[in-house]
């Protein structure tokens, strides 16, 4: 048949695909060690073959990947196996590799589909060997891009290749959301690279029969990890939970066993629980195994992928405490040692081993692609330094908190503060595989923080709509309350409880998030869905309203309030559809967001347009307590507000809208009257009055709160001369004119802060959006944010312009 030609460019979310020795030679100045976690270590991130996404309705279950090959001809192996014939029924393999899909025969493949319009290219590069010629990778697409009924191929120079999509999320209106995606180049790339396109296609079906468990058994493939705990020995072995698998069956989302990949290129499994060992239960420990199984050419089983999880953070276990051990890691012939391990409470760490070698390639994103897909916001052009990416930490041993605040409540700046932290943003803005494994080192670390709290019953993270009665911020209270709360009362350690490390939901980080939709690894969509988890069962329990998980009343700080909004929101848009959990985040963040709308927006209780209650006014001025609030903390809210809205979160729109006159209210209010508004050199100022007193009503506009605030400057045009002079000589800076205030060259400045929120009140169509914004970008005095791009954002409105 006609090879097809690849279409029209229509976005390019490229991805340059780089081997070890490549990057290692790119930067030899960052140094490795081998035995540090394997969740730093970027070939066992990225090192995802590139999938085919799209299809009916029927495709995003994860059990119906799509896959097409050249000629319509991938030989993947002998038709069904195990309990399953080479027949029409193809056995039970769907859901424990039992047996194939159904397919007849050898040859499992079909014709492959025509390809239209280039949704994404990526360039791949290799050192030629056969290791450098599959990728798997978590793919984000435009709403739209992908529309229901439709899919994508992979080409190279016009000529389909293997292409394995497993699809995760959908948008709204049925067009594929996220994928993880596996593709093998037909040969290794030479060292100029080779370009791939994933072009749209019509959906057809495929019958590829996918990887299983017993091809995997088939093969000498095994995995084991050994703990010596305080005289006792456990042991747990991935091959015989494999086999368990196998005879039990391994559905989609199982306790013991789910069903992550699948297809002929690769299927993954996460098999694991509680440790037993001779009949002896490890209270505390659990182990899970994420497997995952690559077919080579000739349709053998040649290498496996196993992250290894370990964990101390049952919910609901007795006597809850630290663990101490020392323990082995072994995937065939690689072994990875921990030795006088302290694991704190609530924690877990991960370590990737192969069987078989890893591959040798790297997949670089568009970041330009995936920023316009509305799942991060809109970064502004900067480029992080070499020398500056070949110093960042690599990797983290088990138990590090690596670059995060071991006090996370500390104030003053924070790397790890901001929409995405400073390792992610970096990472967003660059594509940089050294930036890439920044972040997946950071966001493993953080596991060693006390915020995980698995539900034994369920096997997952643990749920408001579950235990509506539980709660951290009201223990005291809860531990002398009624049956209800005792049922839901977590229990306490009482004798070996310190860590070194302290989670705040006020300045907490975004974790999991990007990580898991650039690479599709379980083990980050986990991490995320912990820290949404958190946010809501660390709150008191009757201001959340028990199982509706409302933030408004139940986190006091107005910035908490934006990082866990920003957190839930993310887990609604990136846990799979497939996964029971999805629910359980959708319902919350509707919930969440109802809330707001219908306090706030038309109802007239703050004619400021900022929040009210709680610690919304927390400073004190002149005497008057609870009279001021922090500006700053509203411009985290309301990106986190736009930043759901680009989401598609109902209700975010509306509620932006709201919001959005504050930030350009403080931005534009002098314009009609230069002497007396509120000038915009003033709208990043640290605090805020807006009020006469506790009591008292609050101010009818910024005119009013710039006379109460800056009575020296009012009847001074804004950015004149005199103004400057009055200013400099009440603050005793050194302002100039166009500069704002409160570090306006920090990259964490107050005018740093004030971006991310303007930017979202810009795009939310305010009537002086524009304007506020033209203004803001003519300050004098801007910071770099090369190599901190944590607060780099700038409206899509305004970029689109230019």
């Amino acid at each position: 048949m006609n090879n097809p030609t690849p279409g029209k460019l229509l976005a390019g979310a490229a991805l340059l695909v780089m081997t070890h020795a490549a990057v290692a030679a790119e930067y030899s100045a960052v140094q490795t060690s081998s035995d540090t976690a394997t969740t730093l270590d970027t070939t066992t991130t990225l090192d995802t073959t590139t999938t085919l996404i799209g299809g009916t309705p029927e495709l995003h279950s994860q059990q119906d990947s799509v896959t097409y090959g050249p000629e319509g001809d991938i030989s993947l192996g002998d038709g069904g196996d195990g309990d399953g014939d080479n027949g029409d029924n193809g056995g039970n393999g769907g859901n424990g590799g039992n047996g194939g899909n159904g397919d007849s025969g050898d040859n499992a493949g079909g014709s492959p589909p025509s390809a239209g319009e280039t949704v994404v290219t990526f360039q791949a590069k290799s050192t030629g060997n056969a290791h450098g010629r599959v990728v798997t990778l978590g793919q984000v697409f435009k709403q739209g891009d992908v529309p229901q009924g439709e899919s994508v191929v992979a080409e190279v120079q016009g000529r389909v290749v293997p292409t394995q999509v497993d699809p995760k999320a959908t948008w709204d209106d049925g067009s594929l959301r996220h994928a993880v995606i596996t593709v093998r180049l037909p040969q290794s790339p030479d060292s100029q690279g080779t370009t791939v396109a994933l072009a749209r296609t019509d959906s057809s079906s495929n019958a590829n029969r996918p990887v299983s468990i017993n091809d995997l058994l088939a093969t000498d493939f095994d995995g084991r990890i050994t703990f010596r705990e305080q005289g006792h020995s456990y042991r747990v072995n991935a091959r015989n939970l494999l086999r368990q698998a196998q005879s039990s069956g391994c559905p989609q989302w199982g306790d013991q066993c789910k069903h992550w990949l699948s297809g002929p290129l690769t299927s993954e499994w996460i098999v694991g629980g509680p440790v037993t060992s001779d009949n002896e239960a490890a209270p505390h420990l659990a182990v899970y195994f994420h497997i995952r199984a690559y077919a080579g050419d000739n349709g053998g089983i040649t290498r496996a992928r196993v992250d290894t999880v370990v964990e101390n953070d049952w919910a609901y276990a007795d006597d809850p405490q630290n663990l101490h051990y020392n323990a082995n890691l072994t995937v065939g012939d690689t072994r990875y040692p921990v030795h006088g391990l302290t694991h704190y409470l609530n924690a877990r760490w991960h370590h990737v081993l192969w069987w078989q070698g890893r591959p040798a390639v790297y997949a670089r994103p568009d970041t330009e692609y995936l920023q316009a897909s509305g799942a991060i916001s809109n970064y502004a052009d900067v480029t992080p330094g070499s020398a500056f990416l070949n110093s960042v930490s690599q990797s983290f041993p088990p138990m590090d908190n690596g670059d995060q605040t071991a006090h996370m409540a500390n104030t003053g700046a924070q790397a790890s503060i901001g929409p995405l932290p400073r390792w992610s943003s970096t990472y967003a803005v660059s594509g940089d595989r050294r930036a890439l494994r920044w972040m997946l080192a950071n966001d493993s670390a953080v596991g060693s923080y006390g915020f995980h709290y698995r539900d034994r019953a369920t096997g997952r993270p643990l749920k408001i709509t579950d235990h509506p009665y539980v709660t951290l911020a009201n223990y005291r209270w809860a531990e002398r309350a009624g049956s209800q709360y005792q049922d839901d009362l977590l229990p306490q350690c009482h004798g070996d409880c310190h860590s070194p490390y302290d989670y705040d939901i006020a300045h907490q980080p975004s974790i999991g998030y990007l990580s898991y939709l650039v690479t599709g690894d379980y083990y980050y969509l986990e991490e995320m869905q912990f820290a949404a988890s958190y946010d809501e069962l660390w709150a008191n329990e009757s201001y959340r309203e028990h199982d509706q998980g409302i933030l408004r009343r139940a986190h006091g700080q107005i910035r908490a309030q934006a990082w866990a909004l920003r957190d839930i929101s993310d887990a609604a848009f990136a846990t799979p559809d497939s996964d029971p959990m999805k629910s359980y985040y959708n319902g919350l963040i509707d919930n969440i967001l109802s809330d707001y709308n219908d306090y706030y927006v038309g109802t007239g209780v703050n004619p400021l347009h900022t929040l009210v209650g709680g610690e919304a006014f927390t400073y004190s001025v002149d005497g008057q307590q609870r009279v001021g609030v922090a500006p700053w903390q509203t411009d985290f809210f309301t990106w986190a507000v736009g930043h759901a809205a680009e989401q598609e979160m109902p209700g975010a729109e509306p509620f932006l809208r709201w919001l959005a006159a504050f930030q350009i209210g403080r931005m534009t209010d002098w314009t009609d009257q230069p002497a007396r508004g509120f000038c915009w050199l003033e709208a990043s100022a640290y605090k805020l009055r807006v009020r006469d007193s506790r009591n008292a009503a609050i101010y009818d506009d910024m005119s009013e709160v710039y006379a109460a605030n800056f009575p020296r400057l009012v009847g001074t045009d804004c950015n004149s001369s005199d103004m400057l002079l009055r200013l400099n000589n009440s603050t005793g800076g050194h302002y100039h004119q166009n500069e704002m205030v409160e570090f306006p060259g920090s990259a964490t400045g107050y005018p740093a802060n004030l971006q991310i929120g303007l930017a979202m009140a810009v795009d939310s169509g305010h009537d002086n959006g524009t304007e506020a914004w033209q203004l803001f970008d003519s300050r004098s005095d801007k910071p770099d944010y090369g190599n901190y791009p944590n607060f780099a954002i700038v409206p899509r409105r305004i970029d689109a312009q230019d």
